[in-house]
């Protein structure tokens, strides 16, 4: 008998990523906050440096007129051997549903994903893929 928990099913028939019900997102905390805990440790201050640099004196915008925390700036499809395929997602998004890659059977590749965070560290980020084989998820 397996312990792997076969994928739910929606109702259009597609697989929906199974959630732990009796998960909890941790507390969100501001970066001042962050830094403000455990000073007097000094090894986990530097830590804390380290990872956030400048971002402990002031958030970091990149974009003032986007309110998102995560911007998506590209999605490649990197494969041994060949130049990487990539989708830019800054501009026109309507455009790129007419681009699609053909990924034959048994290739290895990998998803390359180039995006930036601006404000607030993020919690939870996920990415999910949807693959289709001759129209059939």
């Amino acid at each position: 008998m397996s312990t792997e928990e076969e994928p739910r099913q929606d109702a259009e028939g597609e697989e929906t990523p199974d959630v732990d019900a009796n998960y909890q997102a941790p507390p969100q905390k501001t970066i001042e906050e962050i830094m403000a805990t455990d000073q007097e440790d000094e090894s986990l201050r530097k830590y804390k440096e380290a990872l956030l640099g400048a971002a402990q004196a002031e958030k970091i915008i990149v974009d003032a007129n986007d309110s998102r925390k995560v911007i998506v700036k590209k999605l490649a499809l990197c494969v041994t051997g060949r130049d990487d395929m990539e989708l830019d997602l800054t501009g026109d998004i309507s455009k790129l549903k007419k681009q699609t890659f053909t990924i034959k059977e048994g290739v290895q590749y990998r998803i390359r994903i180039d995006f930036i965070v601006q404000r607030e560290i993020v919690h939870g980020l996920k990415y999910v893929q949807k693959t289709l084989r001759m129209g059939v998820p």
